[in-house]
């Protein structure tokens, strides 16, 4: 991941569970965010996995 420690990145990700895609905030330690929502998905525990691991895009 490129930046600094306090920047967030954005990607597409999907739910392993039931493969709903959507857009997540990615920060440095790995945590994953769902963006313009608070649940990813209906699922009661989203496993959520990053499409791409290369985040070049830097959040406003």
């Amino acid at each position: 991941m490129r930046g600094t420690d306090d920047e967030s990145k954005r990607a597409a990700a999907t739910c392993k569970r039931c493969s709903e895609i959507g857009v997540v905030k990615v920060w440095p330690d790995g945590r994953l965010r769902p963006l313009g929502r608070s649940n990813f998905c209906d699922c009661d525990s989203p496993t959520l996995e990053v499409f791409e691991s290369d985040l070049d895009h830097e959040l406003p």
